[in-house]
């Protein structure tokens, strides 16, 4: 779950198929040696990320399995606010996709999920997804997501490998008494997965939203 959603809430424009000329491709988007190295998360670990303006912090459990030929991660984000995300995914397409609010689990709505091949270094992903929070109020999200730049970053004294993606997001709280006046984020985070570490950092640009989570360690995840 993305900032905007914790600062609308604390919130799917439909963008269209993607051009015909493009083609679904099956390989992750972004490689699992950056976005989940299996060597890290041989147990589960639990990611900690610090925002860099306020100093609060953010965590990120993620344990990671082999079933046969598929790839199966398990990951749940939380902070100190009564809203967390929790996800299944298996071969990098989301399972099982939940909001949790208070203690109650709301399972999303998948439309789409899926990568194009339009000819650049990782394609497009595209997902489009929603929460119906009540009898009247639904989330609605759409994230168009594609490959920015190779750079690299500084953990622990060395240098890493990066990716930096950039993500294109559009968030839509809607109340069916209200049909005529959606509340709408639109913005960009920008993420730096890192080779044989995970995400490093990742930045959010909206007009309600702008900081910076930087990972600060990862750890074994408690109980485990």
């Amino acid at each position: 779950m993305s900032n905007f959603v914790r600062s609308l809430l604390a919130s799917i424009l439909f963008l269209g198929m993607p051009a015909a000329f493009m083609h679904a491709q099956s390989a992750p988007f972004v490689p699992l040696e950056y976005e989940y190295p299996p060597s890290l998360l041989s147990t589960a670990k639990t990611y900690v990320y610090k925002n860099l303006k306020t100093g609060a912090l953010r965590y990120k459990d993620v344990a990671l399995e082999r079933r046969g030929t598929d790839v199966v991660v398990h990951w749940k984000e939380y902070d100190n606010s009564p809203i967390s995300d929790s996800c299944t995914e298996v071969n990098d397409k989301g399972f099982d996709h939940y909001m949790l609010m208070n203690g109650m689990a709301i399972k999303a709505v998948v439309s789409e999920d899926s990568v194009y091949n339009d000819g650049s270094k990782l394609g497009e992903r595209v997902q489009t997804f929603y929460f119906n929070l009540s009898t009247e109020i639904s989330l609605l999200a759409s994230i168009r997501s594609s490959f920015l730049k190779d750079t690299s970053i500084t953990w622990k004294g060395s240098a890493v490998p990066c990716l930096v993606i950039q993500s294109n997001q559009i968030q839509r709280l809607t109340n069916s008494l209200f049909p005529d006046k959606p509340k709408e984020i639109n913005g960009i985070i920008y993420y730096y997965f890192a080779k044989g570490l995970g995400l490093f950092m990742y930045r959010s640009e909206s007009e309600q939203d702008r900081s910076t989570w930087e990972l600060q360690e990862i750890k074994e995840k408690p109980g485990k």
